[in-house]
Protein backbone atom coordinates (compact mmCIF):
# COMPACT_ATOMS: atom_id res chain seq x y z
CA UNK A 1 0.00 0.00 0.00
CA UNK A 2 1.14 3.56 -0.61
CA UNK A 3 2.84 5.25 2.31
CA UNK A 4 0.99 8.13 3.90
CA UNK A 5 2.89 11.09 5.22
CA UNK A 6 3.39 11.66 8.94
CA UNK A 7 0.72 14.36 8.98
CA UNK A 8 -1.92 11.92 7.75
CA UNK A 9 -1.92 9.82 10.92
CA UNK A 10 -3.15 10.50 14.42
CA UNK A 11 -2.02 8.71 17.60
CA UNK A 12 -4.14 6.82 20.12
CA UNK A 13 -3.43 4.54 23.07
CA UNK A 14 -3.80 0.79 22.33
CA UNK A 15 -5.56 0.45 25.69
CA UNK A 16 -8.50 2.40 24.26
CA UNK A 17 -9.31 -0.53 21.94
CA UNK A 18 -11.16 -3.56 23.25
CA UNK A 19 -9.22 -6.85 23.01
CA UNK A 20 -10.73 -9.76 21.06
CA UNK A 21 -12.89 -7.34 19.09
CA UNK A 22 -13.01 -6.61 15.36
CA UNK A 23 -11.98 -3.01 14.80
CA UNK A 24 -13.41 -1.17 11.76
CA UNK A 25 -10.17 0.60 10.83
CA UNK A 26 -6.51 -0.16 10.07
CA UNK A 27 -4.03 0.12 12.93
CA UNK A 28 -0.45 1.15 12.26
CA UNK A 29 2.83 1.18 14.16
CA UNK A 30 5.39 3.88 13.62
CA UNK A 31 8.96 3.00 12.67
CA UNK A 32 11.11 6.11 12.32
CA UNK A 33 9.17 8.14 9.73
CA UNK A 34 7.30 5.16 8.28
CA UNK A 35 4.04 3.54 9.32
CA UNK A 36 3.58 -0.23 9.22
CA UNK A 37 0.22 -1.99 9.19
CA UNK A 38 -0.26 -3.89 12.46
CA UNK A 39 -3.93 -4.91 12.37
CA UNK A 40 -6.15 -4.61 9.30
CA UNK A 41 -9.69 -3.31 9.31
CA UNK A 42 -12.16 -6.08 10.11
CA UNK A 43 -9.52 -8.22 11.79
CA UNK A 44 -9.80 -9.11 15.48
CA UNK A 45 -7.42 -7.26 17.76
CA UNK A 46 -6.60 -10.22 19.99
CA UNK A 47 -5.38 -10.19 23.57
CA UNK A 48 -2.17 -11.73 22.26
CA UNK A 49 -1.64 -8.74 19.96
CA UNK A 50 -2.33 -6.33 22.80
CA UNK A 51 0.18 -8.23 24.94
CA UNK A 52 2.69 -8.11 22.11
CA UNK A 53 2.45 -4.31 22.11
CA UNK A 54 2.83 -4.14 25.88
CA UNK A 55 5.91 -6.39 25.90
CA UNK A 56 7.49 -4.25 23.21
CA UNK A 57 6.86 -1.12 25.28
CA UNK A 58 4.60 0.38 22.60
CA UNK A 59 2.21 2.86 24.21
CA UNK A 60 1.05 4.62 21.03
CA UNK A 61 -0.52 3.26 17.87
CA UNK A 62 -1.70 5.20 14.83
CA UNK A 63 -4.78 5.47 12.64
CA UNK A 64 -5.15 6.91 9.17
CA UNK A 65 -6.82 10.31 9.54
CA UNK A 66 -9.46 9.17 7.06
CA UNK A 67 -10.62 6.71 9.73
CA UNK A 68 -11.32 9.41 12.30
CA UNK A 69 -15.12 9.19 11.97
CA UNK A 70 -15.00 5.40 12.26
CA UNK A 71 -12.81 5.76 15.35
CA UNK A 72 -15.25 8.23 16.96
CA UNK A 73 -18.17 5.88 16.24
CA UNK A 74 -16.21 3.00 17.73
CA UNK A 75 -15.45 4.97 20.89
CA UNK A 76 -19.09 6.03 21.27
CA UNK A 77 -20.29 2.44 20.90
CA UNK A 78 -17.83 1.11 23.47
CA UNK A 79 -17.58 4.10 25.79
CA UNK A 80 -19.28 2.60 28.85
CA UNK A 81 -16.94 -0.40 28.90
CA UNK A 82 -13.99 1.90 28.32
CA UNK A 83 -14.85 4.27 31.17
CA UNK A 84 -15.26 1.36 33.59
CA UNK A 85 -11.97 -0.30 32.58
CA UNK A 86 -9.59 0.58 35.40
CA UNK A 87 -6.66 -0.93 33.49
CA UNK A 88 -6.84 2.20 31.33
CA UNK A 89 -5.44 5.33 32.92
CA UNK A 90 -7.85 8.07 33.94
CA UNK A 91 -6.11 10.46 31.56
CA UNK A 92 -6.71 8.15 28.61
CA UNK A 93 -10.32 7.53 29.58
CA UNK A 94 -10.86 11.27 29.99
CA UNK A 95 -9.40 11.93 26.55
CA UNK A 96 -11.55 9.20 24.99
CA UNK A 97 -14.66 10.69 26.59
CA UNK A 98 -13.72 14.18 25.40
CA UNK A 99 -13.17 12.90 21.85
CA UNK A 100 -16.57 11.20 21.83
CA UNK A 101 -18.32 14.23 23.30
CA UNK A 102 -16.61 16.59 20.87
CA UNK A 103 -17.63 14.54 17.84
CA UNK A 104 -21.28 14.39 18.92
CA UNK A 105 -21.55 18.00 20.04
CA UNK A 106 -19.94 19.29 16.85
CA UNK A 107 -22.74 17.55 14.96
CA UNK A 108 -25.30 19.19 17.26
CA UNK A 109 -23.92 22.65 16.54
CA UNK A 110 -23.96 22.34 12.75
CA UNK A 111 -25.65 25.22 10.96
CA UNK A 112 -28.47 23.16 9.38
CA UNK A 113 -30.64 23.54 12.45
CA UNK A 114 -33.41 23.10 13.38
CA UNK A 115 -34.55 19.87 11.75
CA UNK A 116 -35.19 16.17 12.34
CA UNK A 117 -31.45 15.44 12.43
CA UNK A 118 -31.08 17.67 15.48
CA UNK A 119 -33.42 15.52 17.55
CA UNK A 120 -31.53 12.34 16.64
CA UNK A 121 -28.21 13.96 17.53
CA UNK A 122 -29.64 15.33 20.76
CA UNK A 123 -30.82 11.85 21.79
CA UNK A 124 -27.40 10.39 21.01
CA UNK A 125 -25.67 12.99 23.15
CA UNK A 126 -28.24 12.54 25.91
CA UNK A 127 -27.44 8.83 25.93
CA UNK A 128 -23.72 9.64 26.11
CA UNK A 129 -24.20 11.88 29.16
CA UNK A 130 -26.59 9.47 30.85
CA UNK A 131 -24.16 6.57 30.45
CA UNK A 132 -21.16 8.53 31.71
CA UNK A 133 -22.67 10.58 34.56
CA UNK A 134 -20.96 8.48 37.23
CA UNK A 135 -17.61 9.00 35.51
CA UNK A 136 -18.11 12.74 35.05
CA UNK A 137 -19.10 13.50 38.65
CA UNK A 138 -16.01 12.05 40.32
CA UNK A 139 -13.18 14.48 41.29
CA UNK A 140 -10.40 12.29 39.86
CA UNK A 141 -11.76 12.20 36.29
CA UNK A 142 -12.60 15.91 36.52
CA UNK A 143 -8.92 16.66 37.12
CA UNK A 144 -8.00 14.85 33.90
CA UNK A 145 -10.99 16.09 31.92
CA UNK A 146 -9.98 19.67 32.68
CA UNK A 147 -6.77 19.11 30.68
CA UNK A 148 -8.73 18.36 27.51
CA UNK A 149 -12.04 20.22 27.66
CA UNK A 150 -10.47 23.67 27.91
CA UNK A 151 -9.09 23.54 24.37
CA UNK A 152 -10.73 24.89 21.23
CA UNK A 153 -12.53 28.09 20.19
CA UNK A 154 -15.74 26.44 19.01
CA UNK A 155 -19.10 27.08 20.64
CA UNK A 156 -19.44 23.34 21.09
CA UNK A 157 -16.07 23.17 22.90
CA UNK A 158 -17.32 25.78 25.35
CA UNK A 159 -20.60 23.88 25.71
CA UNK A 160 -18.83 20.64 26.64
CA UNK A 161 -16.71 22.34 29.31
CA UNK A 162 -19.67 24.18 30.80
CA UNK A 163 -21.59 20.92 30.90
CA UNK A 164 -18.81 19.00 32.68
CA UNK A 165 -18.44 21.66 35.36
CA UNK A 166 -22.21 22.01 35.74
CA UNK A 167 -22.77 18.26 36.15
CA UNK A 168 -20.14 18.21 38.90
CA UNK A 169 -21.47 21.29 40.67
CA UNK A 170 -25.04 19.95 40.55
CA UNK A 171 -23.78 16.94 42.53
CA UNK A 172 -22.84 19.31 45.35
CA UNK A 173 -26.56 20.02 45.77
CA UNK A 174 -27.59 16.34 45.79
CA UNK A 175 -29.94 16.63 42.82
CA UNK A 176 -31.47 13.49 41.35
CA UNK A 177 -29.61 12.07 38.34
CA UNK A 178 -32.51 13.02 36.05
CA UNK A 179 -32.16 16.68 37.04
CA UNK A 180 -28.37 16.53 36.73
CA UNK A 181 -28.76 15.14 33.21
CA UNK A 182 -31.25 17.88 32.27
CA UNK A 183 -28.95 20.59 33.61
CA UNK A 184 -26.01 19.03 31.76
CA UNK A 185 -27.89 19.07 28.47
CA UNK A 186 -28.98 22.66 29.04
CA UNK A 187 -25.37 23.58 29.79
CA UNK A 188 -24.18 21.89 26.60
CA UNK A 189 -26.79 23.70 24.49
CA UNK A 190 -26.76 27.03 26.31
CA UNK A 191 -25.16 28.86 23.35
CA UNK A 192 -26.97 26.96 20.58
CA UNK A 193 -28.64 30.27 19.69
CA UNK A 194 -25.28 31.57 18.49
CA UNK A 195 -25.24 29.12 15.59
CA UNK A 196 -25.60 31.08 12.38
CA UNK A 197 -24.89 34.45 13.99
CA UNK A 198 -22.44 36.76 12.26
CA UNK A 199 -18.92 35.54 13.01
CA UNK A 200 -17.61 39.07 13.47
CA UNK A 201 -20.23 39.62 16.17
CA UNK A 202 -19.34 36.37 17.95
CA UNK A 203 -15.64 37.24 17.88
CA UNK A 204 -16.23 40.61 19.56
CA UNK A 205 -16.00 41.23 23.30
CA UNK A 206 -19.57 41.64 24.63
CA UNK A 207 -18.30 44.13 27.23
CA UNK A 208 -17.07 46.55 24.54
CA UNK A 209 -19.94 46.17 22.05
CA UNK A 210 -22.02 49.14 21.03
CA UNK A 211 -25.75 49.14 21.93
CA UNK A 212 -26.92 47.79 18.55
CA UNK A 213 -24.28 45.07 18.50
CA UNK A 214 -25.05 44.00 22.05
CA UNK A 215 -28.79 43.95 21.39
CA UNK A 216 -28.22 41.53 18.50
CA UNK A 217 -25.83 39.39 20.54
CA UNK A 218 -28.13 39.33 23.59
CA UNK A 219 -30.83 37.61 21.51
CA UNK A 220 -28.95 34.29 21.47
CA UNK A 221 -30.62 32.82 24.61
CA UNK A 222 -34.07 33.48 23.10
CA UNK A 223 -32.97 32.11 19.73
CA UNK A 224 -31.59 29.03 21.47
CA UNK A 225 -34.90 28.30 23.16
CA UNK A 226 -36.68 28.73 19.84
CA UNK A 227 -34.26 26.34 18.10
CA UNK A 228 -34.96 23.68 20.74
CA UNK A 229 -38.69 24.37 21.11
CA UNK A 230 -39.85 21.32 19.15
CA UNK A 231 -37.66 18.76 20.87
CA UNK A 232 -39.29 18.31 24.29
CA UNK A 233 -36.34 19.46 26.35
CA UNK A 234 -36.85 19.18 30.12
CA UNK A 235 -37.86 22.45 31.77
CA UNK A 236 -34.52 22.58 33.58
CA UNK A 237 -32.63 22.38 30.28
CA UNK A 238 -34.79 25.06 28.66
CA UNK A 239 -34.30 27.37 31.65
CA UNK A 240 -30.53 26.89 31.44
CA UNK A 241 -30.56 27.97 27.79
CA UNK A 242 -32.84 30.96 28.36
CA UNK A 243 -31.39 32.33 31.61
CA UNK A 244 -27.67 31.49 31.50
CA UNK A 245 -26.75 35.20 31.28
CA UNK A 246 -28.98 36.27 34.15
CA UNK A 247 -27.43 37.49 37.42
CA UNK A 248 -28.79 37.43 40.95
CA UNK A 249 -28.32 41.23 41.13
CA UNK A 250 -30.73 41.68 38.21
CA UNK A 251 -28.14 43.08 35.81
CA UNK A 252 -28.19 40.11 33.43
CA UNK A 253 -30.26 39.43 30.33
CA UNK A 254 -32.65 38.79 28.64
CA UNK A 255 -35.18 39.24 31.52
CA UNK A 256 -33.18 40.95 34.30
CA UNK A 257 -34.43 38.31 36.75
CA UNK A 258 -33.06 38.48 40.29
CA UNK A 259 -32.13 36.09 43.10
CA UNK A 260 -34.41 33.09 43.53
CA UNK A 261 -36.31 34.03 40.37
CA UNK A 262 -33.41 32.33 38.59
CA UNK A 263 -33.66 28.54 39.15
CA UNK A 264 -30.69 27.02 40.98
CA UNK A 265 -29.61 24.75 38.06
CA UNK A 266 -29.59 27.84 35.84
CA UNK A 267 -27.42 29.72 38.34
CA UNK A 268 -25.08 26.70 38.25
CA UNK A 269 -24.81 27.00 34.46
CA UNK A 270 -24.34 30.78 34.68
CA UNK A 271 -21.39 30.31 37.03
CA UNK A 272 -19.82 27.47 35.02
CA UNK A 273 -20.34 29.40 31.79
CA UNK A 274 -18.51 32.38 33.21
CA UNK A 275 -15.67 30.28 34.66
CA UNK A 276 -15.05 28.49 31.38
CA UNK A 277 -15.18 31.79 29.52
CA UNK A 278 -12.41 33.14 31.76
CA UNK A 279 -10.19 30.04 31.52
CA UNK A 280 -10.57 29.52 27.74
CA UNK A 281 -8.79 31.39 24.96
CA UNK A 282 -11.28 33.54 23.08
CA UNK A 283 -10.79 35.63 19.93
CA UNK A 284 -10.97 38.75 22.14
CA UNK A 285 -9.22 37.53 25.31
CA UNK A 286 -6.54 35.16 26.57
CA UNK A 287 -7.31 32.47 29.11
CA UNK A 288 -6.43 33.15 32.72
CA UNK A 289 -5.40 30.60 35.33
CA UNK A 290 -8.09 28.84 37.41
CA UNK A 291 -7.01 30.61 40.62
CA UNK A 292 -7.32 34.02 38.96
CA UNK A 293 -10.66 33.08 37.42
CA UNK A 294 -12.05 32.03 40.80
CA UNK A 295 -10.83 35.29 42.32
CA UNK A 296 -12.62 37.21 39.57
CA UNK A 297 -15.81 35.25 40.25
CA UNK A 298 -15.51 35.86 43.99
CA UNK A 299 -15.06 39.58 43.38
CA UNK A 300 -18.10 39.68 41.08
CA UNK A 301 -20.66 39.96 43.87
CA UNK A 302 -23.78 39.98 41.72
CA UNK A 303 -23.30 36.92 39.48
CA UNK A 304 -24.45 34.17 41.86
CA UNK A 305 -24.72 33.75 45.62
CA UNK A 306 -21.43 33.43 47.59
CA UNK A 307 -22.35 29.93 48.80
CA UNK A 308 -22.41 28.60 45.24
CA UNK A 309 -18.97 30.05 44.54
CA UNK A 310 -17.65 28.43 47.73
CA UNK A 311 -19.04 25.06 46.64
CA UNK A 312 -17.46 25.49 43.22
CA UNK A 313 -14.08 26.35 44.73
CA UNK A 314 -14.24 23.26 46.97
CA UNK A 315 -15.19 21.13 43.97
CA UNK A 316 -12.20 22.32 41.92
CA UNK A 317 -9.90 22.02 44.94
CA UNK A 318 -10.85 18.35 45.42
CA UNK A 319 -10.08 17.80 41.74
CA UNK A 320 -6.74 19.57 42.23
CA UNK A 321 -7.55 22.10 39.52
CA UNK A 322 -6.67 25.09 41.72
Amino acid sequence: MAQLTKAEYFPISPLILRPDFKVPFDIFLRHDDSYVLFNASGRTLTKAKRKELALAGIVTIYLDKRSRKLYHSYIQANLIDLLEDESISLAERAQAWTNAASALSQELFETNLPGPAFKKRYVRFQELIHSSTSFLKSPAPLKNLARFIGKGYGTYHHGISTMVYAVNLMQEYKFEDEDVLACGMGALLHDIGQVGMDEELLNADPETMGPAEFQAYAMHPLIGVRVCANFDLPVIATNCILFHHERVDGKGYPTQATGEEIPLPTRVVALCNRYDGLTRNRPYSRAIKPFDALKALTDDKGLVEPDMIKRFIKLLSRAEIV
